[in-house]
């Protein structure tokens, strides 16, 4: 018996994207397979909203190179333009971009349905499946979308871009404007779609705990890519397979943190609140006692000591500070 291998749904390879003479993205290669939901992240200015454009045919192929495939097409083609657009659907960031908020959420499918000629006799039959799906409840559907509460609105949202019946979605910051409390509800109405539908997605977001849904995240940091690969295996490449040692020694001031990272068998060090540092070993399992029979020699005062595994919000802010310190050595 052969096994098939995945399809990709988005193919980028050596994506280089420059505004006259100043290059905003260098050098980047990832794909995406179909029916993954993948992470975009990275901080405000890393460059995500710039490759995102690139994929849905907003840059013009003047300002880019290096090859790029969009559910098989390249839209470095004008012709092939309109066909990535039909398989495309977008979520932005704020719902007053493609919602109207004077209008009823049925109301608003019915104008996105004919914007692709979807017929009327069609409308309530696809905002049953989608509204369902997301557990907009039913009540809401013939009122107007001002009414609503912030996750009703982006529920609505995700149903418009969804309406018709897009292979890849596209998701730009899907949880801003939600309150932390529903911030995961959202999330699992991602995942739900993506179970149920198969719909391949982007998530762009700075929200890290977008990881906790992702098949892939890709990070993004001044245009690089810094890494592609699933969050278990990016955590599992930290020292110790990601398994770290978490102390809280009262007055931890720069000095003591610093004597910390010197120490041998120490790969990095990491605050995590005012008297707390996480630290990350070769060997936690077999060299974290001789550390800490070291600390103490030195008079350090430790209050608590526990082993933890290191999360991917962990991994990522790890991620990060590595390359800022590699940037401010190379100044």
């Amino acid at each position: 018996m052969t096994s098939t291998a995945p399809e990709p749904s988005i193919v980028v390879d050596h994506l280089d994207v420059s505004f006259g003479k100043k290059k905003v993205i260098s050098d980047v290669s990832f794909k995406i397979y179909k029916g993954e939901i993948n992470g975009f992240l990275g901080i405000s200015g890393a460059g995500k909203t710039t490759i995102i454009k690139v994929l849905t045919c907003q840059i013009p192929a003047k300002h880019w190179t290096g090859t790029v495939r969009v559910e098989g097409l390249d839209p470095a083609k004008p012709k092939n333009i309109q066909a990535i657009l039909s398989k495309l659907g977008y979520v932005p960031q704020l719902e007053e971009l493609n919602l109207y908020y004077e209008l009823s959420p049925l109301d608003n499918v019915k104008v996105f349905a004919a914007a692709y000629g979807i017929p009327d006799s069609k409308v309530f039959e696809l905002a049953e499946k989608y509204f369902t799906i997301l557990d907009i409840p039913k009540d809401t559907w013939r009122h107007k979308v001002e009414t609503m509460s912030g996750g009703e609105k982006k529920r609505v949202s995700i149903a418009i871009g969804l309406i018709h019946d897009p292979r890849l979605l596209f998701l730009d910051e899907p949880t801003t404007g939600v309150d932390a409390s529903k911030r995961y509800d959202i999330l699992n109405y991602l995942k739900k779609i993506n179970r149920q539908l198969g719909t391949t997605m982007v998530i762009i977001t700075h929200d890290l705990e977008a990881a906790l849904i992702c098949d892939t995240v890709s990070i993004i940091r001044l245009g690089k890519l810094l890494e592609h690969d699933t969050p278990l295996n990016l955590i599992q490449s930290l020292p110790s397979q990601g398994n770290i040692l978490k102390i809280t020694t009262p007055g931890l001031d720069n000095r003591v943190f610093r004597a910390m990272t010197k120490e041998p068998g120490v790969k990095h060090v990491m605050r995590a609140g005012n008297d707390t540092v996480e630290i990350f070993m070769e060997d936690v399992e077999h060299a974290s006692a001789g550390l800490l029979e070291r600390l103490v020699a030195n008079g350090l005062a430790i209050t608590e000591v526990t082993r933890e595994r290191a999360s991917f919000r962990r991994y990522f802010q790890l991620r990060i500070q590595i390359e800022d310190e590699k940037e401010e050595g190379r100044k």
